[in-house]
């Protein structure tokens, strides 16, 4: 894909930096339900999106809204801005996030696991998303299903994985409720 590159890498090759890793992507995605052909539009920096509606009546914005909820998040990992990052969750005790087999339920226990987790923020590497998809459900309900690869500095394996999210509708813009990260190293 245009843009898109595999990185291999992990700075923290222990499972609990990765698992921490893997929560972030899990803001990153969504899980498609239909078999409609999905509508592809040229993401920010060649990241490619594809926008399912699963219904007229659900407008684009919304899914651009969507897209930029997620594109904001992964630019503020990046920066190594875990307050930034976070602001895309709900800040709710009823957030669930779930990275290969480790729970974390609620807001508060999410954000103090990263900011605990990652006191050398340049143990957070680099997240590159190969695919991002948007599903509207509803029109303040949606999922999102992303690909992504990962590069970590002093390392060389590489660590890719899929990500999906739920996200709701606020009065604030749209965060994600509850999300979903599967890893794999390489």
């Amino acid at each position: 894909m245009d843009g898109c590159r595999h990185i291999s890498g992990v700075n923290n090759p222990n499972s609990l930096g990765l698992k921490r890793f893997g929560i972030f992507i899990t803001t990153l995605a969504m899980l498609e339900f239909s078999f409609s052909v999905p509508m592809i539009a040229q993401g920010r920096k060649g990241r490619q999106l594809d926008s399912l509606h699963a219904s007229s009546s659900v407008s684009e914005p919304d899914t651009q809204q969507i897209y930029q909820v997620l594109v904001k998040r992964l630019d503020r990992w990046n920066d190594h801005d875990i307050e930034g990052y976070l602001k895309a969750y709900w800040k709710s005790p009823e957030l669930l996030v779930v990275v290969d087999s480790e729970q974390f339920i609620g807001w508060q226990q999410f954000h103090d696991s990263y900011i605990n987790g990652y006191l050398d923020r340049n143990a957070m590497g680099f997240i590159q998303p190969i695919r991002i998809q948007v599903r509207l459900l509803k029109p303040d309900f949606a999922m999102a299903l992303t690909w992504w690869s990962a590069s970590f500095p002093n390392s060389t394996r590489a660590v890719v994985g899929d990500s999906t999210v739920d996200l709701e509708k606020f009065d604030d813009g749209w965060k994600i409720v509850a999300s979903h990260t599967s890893t794999s190293g390489i």
